[in-house]
Formats: C-alpha cells, sequence, structure tokens
C-alpha cells in the first residue's frame, strides 16, 4: 500500500515531464553556454556590483591592520554575515546534496557535525578577539614561541590553499551542470592542453604528460579571476563588505529550488509516500548494512561524534576565524557574528538537505527525467542504489558504475536546477549562478586575504625583509594570495569529488588545532608539545589512511571496509585524534614549561576584555589603559578557564536551545513530510 501511494505521489505533475525536458534544451539552444539573456543581464549587474564595491574598498586600505583586519570597524550584522559569507561556500551545499543522494536523510552530517559545535562559539569568539592579533600565527608566537608560530603559518597556508580548492572544484562542477554540459562542449571544441602529472604503478614513476582543459575548469578560473582582483584590492574590508552582499544571495541560493523541486514530485507530502524509493531515506543515522553493502562509511551515531569532534578541534584554527572573530568593534560583535553567522548556515543545511531528498524522489523515481535525457545514466544510479544487483557485477563494472553515481550526485543540485528553473521564469538560472558565485566567492576571498597575512606577517615581515613600508608589505601580501590560489588551482584537479574534498577540510585543520585548546587552558602545554602532537596526528593520519590495512591482522574487522585493506574514515579520525592529544600530553610532561612570564603575559591579554575603541600598536598587545582583568573559574596553577559571565551562560544556553530545536525541525519535517 505504501509503495502504491509513493509512486502515485510520484507520478504527480509528471505530465509536464515532456515540456520540461523541452524548455530545458530551448534554454540551451536559445543563449550562449546555456543561459539566456536574462541570465546574463542577471550575471552582468552581479559581476559589475561586487567588483565596484570590492575596488572601492581598496581606498579604505591605508596600513597592514585594514588590508588583514579590516580595521576592526565593522558590527554586529557584517560580522554576522561575513561569518555567514566566509564559512559558507557551495561545495557545502553541493556535498550536502550529493551525500543526502547517496545517503538519504544522514547526508545532512555533512555539515551538521559542525552543529555541536556552534554553542562554543560563543564562548571562544571573545578570547580569540582578546588576543588582539592579526593572525592565528600570532597566537602561536605569543603563547609559544617563533618556530611553532612558523610551523602553524605553513600549515595555516595549506589549510588556506585546500578550502579553495575545495571550494572551486565544487562549484567549478556546479556550474558546469547550470549550463546543461555546455561548458564541456565549449572545452572539447577549444581543446586546450595543460601539463599535468601522471602516476605509472607498474614503472613507479611520475611522468608530466597534457591533458584538455575541462568545461567546470573554465568555471573555476572566470570565478578565481573576479574574487583575486576584488580581494587584492581591498583585502579583508572588501571580502566582509561583499560577504555582506553575498551573504544574502547565498541564502536565496540555499532555498531557491527547493519548492520547485518539491513541486515536481507532487508536494512536500510525497517525502514520505516515497520514502521506500531508496533503504533508510529518511533516517537521521544511515543504516550500517546498507552502508556497507553499498561501500560506503556508515553514518552512524559514532561517526557523527568522530566528525564534530574533530570539526570542533579544528574550526577555532582555520586560517579566517581570526578574522571573523576579530574584525569587529569590540568582542560582543565577533561573538555575535560568529555564532549566529553559523546558525544561519545550518538553517540553510535543512534546505540543502530536503532538496537533495526531494531529487532522490525525482530522479530514481519512475518518472525520472533521465530516462528522456540519459537512460544509461538512468540505468546506472538505478544499479547503485539496489545493493544486490550492485554486488552481483563484476569489480570493473562497479568501479564504471560508481564513477557515473559520484559524478551525477556532485553535479546534481545544478542539473535538478537546470531542467526545473527555466520553466519557471526566465533569469532564475543567472539568479541562482550569481548566488553560486557569490558563496564560493565569498569563502575565497577570505582565505586568500588571511592566507596571504600569514605569510607576510610571520614569514616575510620576519624573516626576508624587515622594517619595510606598510605599502611594501600590503603588495607583498597581494603577491602572495596571488601565488595562494594559483596553488589551489593546482591542488583542486587532485579532488576526486565533493565528498572527498569535503572530508579534506575536515581533517586538515584538527591536527594543530588540538594544541590550540590546550593552549588557551592549560599552562604546561608547551612549544615542544606543539611539534610532537601536529606531527604525530599528521603522521597517524597519514598511516591509517594509507597503510591502515596492515593492522587488520590486530585490529577487530568491523574498523575495516569490505575489501580488509582500508580503514573506515570514523575510525582513522579516532586514531588520529587520540595519537596526536596524547602524544602532546606525555611531551608536555615530561619537557620543561614555558617561561612563567611569557605565559602570565600572555593570560593577561586573553583574560583582559576589549574596550570600545581601543588602540593596540603591535599585535597581541594590551593598549595604554587596559579594562580590569577578569577572573578564573578557579585557582589553580595550570588550569586557566575563565569565570563565565551571565553573558556568557546565556548566550551558551541559548546556543543549545538552537541546536536542540535545529534538529527537532529536521526529525519533525521529515517525520511529517
Amino acid at each position: 500500500m505504501v509503495m502504491r501511494q509513493g509512486k502515485s505521489a510520484l507520478m504527480f505533475l509528471f505530465a509536464q515531464q515532456e515540456n520540461l525536458t523541452k524548455t530545458a534544451q530551448e534554454v540551451a539552444q536559445s543563449g550562449w553556454l546555456g543561459l539566456g539573456v536574462a541570465d546574463w543581464c542577471v550575471l552582468a549587474v552581479y559581476f559589475v556590483v561586487i567588483l565596484v564595491v570590492g575596488l572601492w574598498s581598496m581606498t579604505k586600505v591605508s596600513d597592514i591592520s585594514d588590508f588583514f583586519m579590516g580595521g576592526r570597524r565593522f558590527g554586529k550584522v557584517f560580522m554576522m554575515f561575513f561569518a555567514f559569507g566566509s564559512g559558507t561556500s557551495s561545495e557545502q551545499a553541493i556535498s550536502v546534496v550529493a551525500g543526502t543522494w547517496r545517503a538519504g536523510l544522514a547526508g545532512i552530517w555533512w555539515q551538521f557535525l559542525w552543529l555541536w559545535a556552534t554553542p562554543f562559539y560563543w564562548l571562544v569568539a571573545p578570547v580569540m578577539r582578546r588576543m588582539r592579533a592579526l593572525t592565528t600565527a600570532d597566537f602561536f608566537e605569543h603563547r609559544f614561541n617563533t618556530p611553532t608560530a612558523t610551523l602553524y603559518t605553513i600549515y595555516g597556508i595549506i589549510m588556506a590553499i585546500v578550502f579553495i580548492a575545495a571550494g572551486l572544484f565544487s562549484s567549478g562542477k556546479m556550474v558546469d551542470a547550470l549550463t546543461g554540459g555546455e561548458l564541456e562542449v565549449l572545452a572539447q571544441q577549444l581543446d586546450v592542453q595543460v601539463p599535468t602529472a601522471e602516476y605509472s604503478e607498474d614503472d613507479s614513476f611520475v611522468g608530466m604528460t597534457t591533458r584538455p582543459l575541462k568545461g567546470y575548469e573554465y568555471a573555476i578560473l572566470a570565478m578565481t579571476t573576479l574574487f583575486v582582483i576584488y580581494g587584492m584590492a581591498g583585502g579583508l574590508g572588501a571580502a566582509i563588505i561583499t560577504d555582506f552582499i553575498q551573504g544574502i544571495l547565498t541564502i536565496i541560493f540555499s532555498f531557491l529550488l527547493l519548492p520547485f523541486v518539491f513541486n515536481m514530485v507532487g508536494g512536500f507530502g510525497a517525502l514520505q509516500a516515497g520514502s521506500q524509493i531508496k533503504s533508510g531515506m529518511l533516517n537521521l543515522a544511515a543504516d550500517p548494512a546498507v552502508a556497507e553493502s553499498l561501500g560506503k562509511e556508515p553514518i552512524t551515531y559514532f561517526y557523527v561524534c568522530m566528525l564534530a569532534i574533530t570539526a570542533m578541534a579544528g574550526i577555532v584554527v582555520q586560517p579566517h576565524i581570526m578574522g571573523v572573530c576579530g574584525a569587529g568593534k569590540t568582542e560582543f560583535e565577533g561573538r555575535f557574528g560568529f555564532t549566529v553567522g553559523n546558525f544561519l548556515k545550518r538553517i540553510c543545511t535543512i534546505a540543502w538537505t530536503f532538496t537533495g531528498l526531494a531529487c532522490i524522489l525525482w530522479y530514481l523515481g519512475d518518472n525520472s527525467p533521465l530516462q528522456q535525457t540519459d537512460p544509461d545514466l538512468y540505468r546506472d544510479v538505478q544499479v547503485r542504489n539496489n545493493p544486490e544487483e550492485y554486488n552481483s557485477l563484476p569489480p570493473a563494472e562497479q568501479e564504471r558504475i560508481d564513477k557515473a553515481d559520484k559524478d551525477f550526485s556532485d553535479s546534481l543540485f545544478g542539473r535538478a536546477a537546470f531542467e526545473i528553473l527555466p520553466t519557471i521564469s526566465p533569469g532564475l538560472i543567472g539568479l541562482l549562478l550569481a548566488s553560486l558565485l557569490a558563496a564560493v566567492m565569498s569563502t575565497s576571498d577570505a582565505q586568500m586575504v588571511i592566507g596571504s597575512g600569514l605569510f607576510t606577517e610571520n614569514i616575510y615581515k620576519k624573516f626576508i625583509a624587515k622594517n619595510r613600508s606598510d605599502k611594501h608589505y600590503l603588495w607583498v601580501g597581494r603577491i602572495a594570495g596571488l601565488l595562494i590560489v594559483m596553488l589551489a588551482l593546482i591542488l583542486q584537479t587532485s579532488f576526486e569529488d565533493v565528498i572527498h574534498a569535503l572530508q579534506v577540510i575536515i581533517k586538515t585543520p584538527a591536527a594543530i588545532g588540538i594544541s590550540f585548546w590546550f593552549g588557551i587552558a592549560w599552562r604546561r602545554w608547551n612549544a615542544l608539545a606543539v611539534w610532537a602532537s601536529t606531527f604525530a596526528a599528521v603522521g597517524t593520519w597519514w598511516f591509517v589512511s594509507n597503510m591502515g590495512g596492515s593492522l587488520s591482522s590486530i585490529l577487530p574487522e568491523s574498523m575495516f571496509k569490505n575489501d580488509g585493506k582500508s580503514m573506515y574514515d570514523v575510525y582513522q579520525m579516532l586514531f588520529y585524534m587520540g595519537v596526536g592529544t596524547s602524544v602532546g600530553i606525555a611531551v608536555s610532561l615530561l619537557t620543561p614549561r614555558m617561561p612563567q612570564e611569557k605565559l602570565d603575559k600572555f593570560f593577561r591579554l586573553i583574560h583582559t576584555p576589549i574596550t570600545p575603541g581601543e588602540y593596540v600598536a603591535e599585535p597581541c598587545t594590551l593598549p595604554a589603559n587596559p579594562a580590569p582583568q577578569e577572573h578564573t573559574l578557579f585557582k589553580h596553577p595550570d588550569i586557566e578557564l575563565p569565570r563565565l559571565t551571565l553573558t556568557d551562560i546565556s548566550g551558551f544556553l541559548l546556543a543549545w536551545a538552537a541546536v536542540a530545536t535545529l534538529i527537532g525541525v529536521t526529525v519533525w519535517l521529515s517525520n511529517h513530510a
């Protein structure tokens, strides 16, 4: 009976399917690159506005504090949208939709994993603002020493490169889908060859060869050109101002497709009726047995817990977070922007997830548009979601179908938009595309500026050219930002799919993030512990992800995938987080502590509130007339936990209430659809 109701709901309004397919094809044929005149007009307006704002911001840049920290002049609304824009990129929406396609409702955890960390943003943001730092490397310099700051600088630049690369990779895929594949057709016609490295397993040799530039990579180059121009011109100030505009567009991007794709499957009520189309589709935690049969990572509650711990460890050392917390007028602007801006992102995550669920009904259903546009792909995705049929195929055929399903899920958001929005109104594709560009560029510009700040302040200024003019350092920062983006363009070619890109983002910061948390709470954690903990975590990560199979004989079989050689991602995180923390604690206890005077100076800094309009000449120093120092939670020679104020406690509890509300709304929607 349920199956009959599901099919009935899925067939509702599908009589228009043939007209819809024709409309998408007509749009692709009527304009350049699959976009109509109205779409190009919307994009033109967006490009002009963003460039004008970015170039205008250049007039506000007079010194390196303006460029790297926006002059610390922004209020709550701008800080909220800066936190939202710099932390929300289109690859996150795409990865959630792709994850939902693969795991059902449980795919929401690819972004909800940060949900558990969000209340702590309310508490940690004032601490970061009180550091009075330009970059996170300043924290490592003044809490530990110069070599440690250099370690973070290198690590932070790598993080910035990874984040930019992941955002560009995923967004390029979606832009190509929004053009109906016309970009790929153009790429084949132009046939521009680019150098690439190629590894031969037979000869164990890496050689250089060439390959044609792909369609989505043309989109990546176009996006990169735009955000590099205004980001290099106006620095973090330009990023914050444009993030206000782009944050609004990102919200539009998140919700624009949702009502239309549900309309195509017969309304929101079709979700519950058609949930049998995919096993475990509406389960908040994926069924491990189903996931294993499909060769997927089981999204269990333990996996979600490890994702959250890893994300919490890493979020505070992401290069742009010091700017997110530190560019406001006072510490309240930072904590309000960091917390509320990220809750906006969590709300958008719900919209992305339910868009993905509707796409499952549409593309896997009996009236899937793929049956007309690409019947071979329709067959492949059907097989990939049928464990019994998939497992009966030879390995080579499984690999081919696996790749087809991954490619389809990566472009799912864009593909659905291309096939639906032209039937609603001219210009909607252009609006969605502008919103998509806004989402990725608002993240990439911040990462570029913060990454260049790390290099300029903590490497170039200290070791290469001291005592130069601010103008000199400004131009070094701009050139460094350009080089960071170029490296990101190279790195994005190595990603397999959007989920793989997101996994790299989650894991990269956590290794050194362990030292941040211990550094602000425990005096015993010293510089040697930072080095030992970071290298132990990174080394363990490399070992368990590449050679984890060598441990299969001494560890439980449940920790490994079906092949018995690859360790599940959740246990990889457990190992490298556990080893990194244990090694750091052991080294801290066995080696001398940092000088007492250095520790007293640092902890006095982070326990001294920001006063409105205070002026600090050098990073991580107190103003001439600082506010009274706040007390710690309890007196202990090594533990430095601040005593919580009424504002701390009330905001923290309200944030947890928001967490419970978001999870409750998600569950309620899935049960009452």
